[in-house]
């Protein structure tokens, strides 16, 4: 306390102002509040520690592993392939006793977390939750921030499912999107159950009084989980007015979402499909859509078939075929390749029937093959996809999954029929289109076998395909990188980024600032140009700015 005010109060005057002045703590001061802090570390290590050993004791290290590798009885142990590494004798040993593994091959080793973090790629937290759950063991809130994070994303997306779904199945608003999918798709009401499949309402502030009113969750929260935006201090539903998938990963944790327009909507030029934004638990090139539910019937099967839309998945599905997974339209990626190689090592590819012209899905397919793949192909014959196929005949669908052939058979079988091979024209349309099929198998004699295959389909000399395939070779490697390399990123100039950052800030703030003049004069670089170009024109149109329907009315290119 200020000298002069403690005088005064002493004769009685109240000061005008007292000011506390506190004194710096005494040793002993400090040495007991840091007793205390460190007696709460010891506490939570004690309680962390005591529910680990817990978790363990109660989880059986060959249970957890059997359902990931093909383990095999050796004696007092248990063996498999190491997955680890490529080997083709098994080195790998589970040891139930010890309740650990340890590869004698490339010296992985540790116990049933351990196994989980380097298998899965889960943190130590993910892990000993998922054990916990598996066991029954309630634990106590003990996470780090980053955990934290994540679950509260997952938490937010699971909250977002199930008004969704309760919106399809109880509400006056998702009634067309509910007919649609039971009467025009022939959806039953139980694999709607199943998938969780809900309607986002074109209601304003709906999924908002949801989330924020009713559960609690921030705004800046639901943001992260990418499900909705904020324009001019209004909060929008990314998926409004759309059917919703909701997305899962392997381990069944609700990560995103992807919504589908009504067929009323097509004529407002919307996007078909759009998926959740990137975010701290969604990567679109690492989920399946379906492969929570298909992962046990992938492994039983001995192999997964792979779809390109969610209506392929759920319509296989509810048909009795359920390994089957959805790649959202893109080609397979390594990280969904390594997923499914856990579970099986037989992939059925039921696509879109012209691969042979899609990059993409070759590089996919021969870095499928590089890992011990197997990978074949359901022909659609007449059929768009396998949901129409399935809609109009199931029993065949399913019948011809027993009929499948070799990826490159059927590429090589589609090109032939797209031209006629008894003609010089024709023979040079087929040369021309399978080269580059042809560059793209990386196994050297598994691509001498094809290469004679077209030539005595051609009915001309092996030399003349294989001086063909070298062009094409010569080529390729001229325009684009190898395929399993990753080709180095360009660094970007300060412009650039300064460019892109200005761009960022006024979609996420305020869209129209980039109609001024003395906004759009200051940018220079390419890139950034062409699209704030694209906007003025999209805004002459659209007088209000929707994120998707933007990205909708964008070339391609721009798109990402």
């Amino acid at each position: 306390m200020d000298k002069r005010a403690g005088l005064e109060n002493r004769r009685g005057k109240p000061p005008a102002q007292v000011r506390i002045l506190y004194p710096p703590p005494s040793f002993l001061e400090f040495c007991w509040f840091l007793r205390e802090i460190l007696g709460i570390c010891v506490r939570i290590w004690i309680r962390m520690r005591d529910q680990v050993e817990e978790v363990k004791t109660k989880t059986d290290i060959v249970a957890v592993i059997g359902e990931h590798l093909d383990l095999k009885k050796a004696g007092r142990n248990y063996k498999a392939l190491c997955p680890f590494h490529s080997e083709k004798t098994p080195s790998f040993m589970v040891s139930p006793e010890l309740q650990i593994f340890k590869c004698f091959g490339c010296g992985e080793s540790g116990d049933v977390y351990s196994f989980l973090q380097k298998y899965e790629g889960m943190d130590f937290a993910e892990a000993l939750k998922f054990l916990a759950d598996r066991a029954g063991i309630k634990l106590s809130p003990l996470k780090s921030p980053g955990q934290g994070l994540k679950q509260l994303l997952y938490e937010i997306n699971f909250h977002a499912a199930k008004f969704y779904h309760f919106i399809l199945l109880n509400h006056s608003e998702g009634k067309e999107a509910l007919v649609y999918l039971t009467k025009q798709r022939k959806i039953k009401p139980e694999t709607i159950k199943t998938f969780q499949l809900g309607f986002s309402p074109n209601v304003p502030f709906a999924l908002r009084k949801y989330l924020i009113d009713k559960k609690g969750f921030k705004l800046n929260q639901i943001e992260k989980a990418g499900i909705c935006y904020t324009r001019n201090g209004r909060v929008f539903d990314r998926f409004r007015g759309r059917i919703v998938f909701p997305l899962f990963d392997h381990r069944g944790n609700a990560v995103g979402f992807s919504g589908r327009i009504l067929p009323s909507e097509k004529s407002k030029g919307l996007a078909k499909y759009i998926n959740s934004p990137e975010t701290l638990v969604y990567s679109k090139s690492r989920i399946l859509y379906g492969l929570n539910l298909a992962r046990r019937e992938i492994k039983k099967r001995g192999s997964a078939v792979v779809v390109e839309g969610n209506l392929d998945v759920v319509s296989s599905w509810q048909a009795g075929v359920k390994n089957v997974v959805a790649i959202n339209g893109t080609a397979l990626t390594e990280d969904q390749i390594r997923l499914l190689g856990r579970l099986s090592k037989k992939l059925i590819l039921a696509l879109d029937a012209d691969m042979a012209g899609d990059a993409a899905a070759r590089r996919g397919i021969d870095l499928a093959q590089t890992q011990g793949l197997e990978v074949e192909v359901l022909p659609l014959g007449k059929y768009q996809d396998p949901d129409e196929m399935i809609r109009h005949s199931p029993e065949v669908f399913k019948k011809d999954l027993k009929k499948t052939i070799g990826v490159w058979d059927f590429v090589i079988s589609s090109v032939f029929a797209k031209h006629d091979a008894t003609t010089a024209a024709g023979k040079a349309k087929i040369g021309r289109e399978l080269a580059p099929v042809l560059a793209s198998i990386s196994d050297q004699i598994l691509q001498a076998h094809y290469l004679e295959m077209v030539a005595k389909r051609l009915n001309v000399p092996t030399e003349a395909v294989a001086a063909q395939l070298a062009k094409s070779s010569s080529s390729l490697t001229l325009t684009q990188p190898p395929t399993l390399a990753v080709a180095p990123k360009k660094k970007k100039s300060r412009r650039e980024l300064l460019e892109e950052r200005l761009l960022t800030l006024a979609f996420q703030e305020d869209p129209q600032i980039l109609l001024k003049k003395k906004v759009y004069s200051l940018v220079t670089t390419p890139l950034a140009a062409r699209i704030i170009k694209e906007f003025r024109r999209f805004f002459k149109k659209q007088k209000t700015f929707d994120p998707s329907e933007f990205a909708a009315s964008l070339p391609k290119e721009l798109v990402e």
